[in-house]
C-alpha cells in the first residue's frame, strides 16, 4: 500500500493505486476523503507533463471548475473545491458512489425503456440549466454520465466545456468532443 497524500491539509487519498477512479485526457481521478467532514469526495488531479505539452489546458481546468462552481442542479456533480498547491492543480466534486453510465451499459446492456427516457429527462433538464448559464458541455457520452446509488444521473467532465464570455481555446472548425459522440453538424464544421 503506498502512502497517504494530503491535498491542502484537507482532502486525503488513501492510497493512489486503489483509489483510482479513472484517467483521462487531462489527469486522473481520485476517491478521497473529506477530513473536515468525513465525506467521500473525487479529487481530479491535473496531469503536469499534460501542461508542459499544452499550456492551454490549465485554462481549460479552471474553466471547468468555474463551469461546476455556476451549476447548481441535481442532475450535475457537484464542485466542493477547486487548489493549487506546490504547482500542482486539483478540482475536487462530489463523489458519485454508482459508477458510470456506460459501466452500467457494459455490465448490463441495453436499458428499459422507461428508464432511458427517465435518465434522457434528467440530462436534458441538466443540460437545459447549463445552457441557460451559458455553458456548453460538447462531450455528453454514457462514461461522462454518473449514477448515484439510488440511480440518478449525474452529469459530469465538463472539462471541454464553452462558457460564453470566456476566450475561446479552440479554432473556428476545430472538432471538439468523443468522435464517436459528435452530432452529425459538428463533423460538418
Amino acid at each position: 500500500m503506498s502512502a497517504s497524500q494530503f491535498i491542502a491539509n484537507r482532502f486525503e487519498i488513501k492510497d493512489l493505486e486503489r483509489d483510482l477512479l479513472g484517467r483521462g485526457g487531462m489527469g486522473d481521478v481520485y476517491r478521497a476523503t473529506d477530513t473536515q467532514t468525513g465525506e467521500l469526495v473525487a479529487v481530479k488531479a491535473l496531469n503536469p507533463g499534460v501542461v508542459a505539452r499544452d499550456p492551454d489546458i490549465l485554462e481549460r481546468f479552471a474553466r471547468e471548475g468555474e463551469a461546476l462552481r455556476q451549476l447548481n442542479h441535481p442532475n450535475i456533480v457537484k464542485m466542493v473545491a477547486a487548489i493549487e498547491e506546490r504547482g500542482q492543480h486539483y478540482l475536487v466534486m462530489e463523489y458519485v458512489e454508482g459508477g458510470s453510465l456506460q459501466g452500467l451499459l457494459a455490465a448490463q446492456g441495453p436499458l428499459p425503456g422507461v428508464r432511458v427516457v427517465e435518465i434522457a429527462l434528467d440530462l436534458a433538464d441538466a443540460l437545459t440549466r447549463a445552457h441557460r448559464l451559458g455553458i456548453i458541455h460538447r462531450d455528453l457520452k454514457p462514461a461522462n454520465v454518473l449514477l448515484a446509488e439510488d440511480g440518478t444521473p449525474r452529469l459530469t467532465d465538463f472539462g471541454i466545456a464553452h462558457v460564453a464570455g470566456s476566450p475561446r481555446l479552440t479554432e473556428t472548425g476545430m472538432l471538439v468532443g468523443t468522435v464517436d459522440y459528435l452530432s452529425p453538424e459538428a463533423c460538418q464544421g
